[in-house]
């Protein structure tokens, strides 16, 4: 008879429990947005329904950042006078700063075990890391001025990033401070790297140095949405058009936000990474960059120990 009761418990139980996943598998995306006179903090649907504002502070709030385990956003904000990193719950309550003194600090991106911080100092032209408590501040990197873009690798051992005037991306090994420059034999104009969430591929904003082109050459009118291999075996072209920037993945890895100028404004898009299909616009109103895509169902069942944030114990027995 218990068998009997437990069987059917478990047969009732299965629709709500495969709606509740469906409900969590969609994620969320997080971005800045300007269409309240100043730009807020806001999260939405990936199919850009429910765009909901969480920071709603007179300051400036903005490039924000998904914690690897979903449970906080790290972004800048300029509420006590100058832009620094602060971190708030996923939900937009508990803001606080992460550091105790304050600095210019911006484009914050994660460690994949969410025990560090990388950033822009555009006061002193480097990358510096920390830990996600603000403590241990050391420099990575010198660069050329703040637009660097930061992205840590999935495994850890890399930060892409990209190089100024230059206009390449580098890519920095964290342990050993050995750099290496992405697709350094082909002649792209390159910036803001996003690793793909197996770290497999690096998706670029460029435009293919025309051939035989010489002198100085506007750029940022004609850039757009390129992806490599980190083997750099190959370069696809995604989408045709102009004016792109700042490549997102999502957590699955089979599509890509962008934003892309329209006339005075800039709006977010997804395309699929097979490039098949049209782009598919998610906003409308304002100005909207930044954008971060996080998914639960896209972490690891078995959780990584990096991820915990709760002491496991055996079970006791009976």
């Amino acid at each position: 008879m218990k068998r009997l009761s437990l069987t059917l418990f478990c047969f009732l139980s299965l629709p709500l429990l495969c709606q509740h996943i469906a409900a969590r598998a969609e994620g969320k995306i997080v971005f800045t947005s300007s269409r309240d006179g100043d730009r807020e903090i806001y999260v939405m649907n990936p199919d850009g329904s429910k765009q909901t504002n969480l920071t709603r502070h007179p300051a400036e709030d903005f490039e924000p950042t998904w914690a690897p385990n979903g449970k906080h956003i790290l972004f800048v904000s300029t509420r006590d006078g100058v832009p620094d990193l602060y971190l708030m719950r996923a939900d937009g309550t508990g803001v606080r700063p992460v550091f105790k003194t304050l600095r210019h600090r911006a484009e914050p991106t994660w460690s994949p075990d969410g025990t560090q911080i990388a950033y822009v100092r555009p006061d002193k032209n480097v990358i510096e890391t920390a830990t996600s408590t603000g403590v241990g501040a050391k420099q990575l990197a010198r660069i050329d001025w703040k637009d660097a873009y930061p992205t840590w690798s999935p495994d850890g051992i890399e930060i892409a990033y990209g190089w100024g005037r230059s206009m390449d991306i580098y890519l920095i090994n964290v342990y050993t401070g050995t750099v290496d420059v992405l697709l350094r034999k082909q002649k792209y104009i390159m910036k803001h790297p996003a690793w793909a969430p197996a770290g497999d591929k690096i998706a670029f904003v460029a435009l293919e140095w025309p051939r035989g082109h010489v002198g100085p050459l506007r750029v940022d009118d004609k850039m757009t949405l390129y992806v490599t291999p980190r083997d750099e075996t190959s370069v696809r072209h995604l989408v045709k058009e102009r004016i792109v920037n700042h490549p997102t993945w999502s957590p699955h890895g089979d599509e890509i936000l962008y934003e892309r100028k329209e006339g005075h404004r800039t709006q977010l898009y997804k395309v699929a990474v097979t490039g098949r299909g049209n782009p598919i616009r998610l906003t409308t109103k304002g100005n909207n960059t930044d954008a971060d895509w996080f998914d639960a169902a896209a972490l690891p069942v078995a959780p990584k120990a990096s991820l915990l944030t709760t002491v496991w114990g055996e079970m006791k027995q009976p």
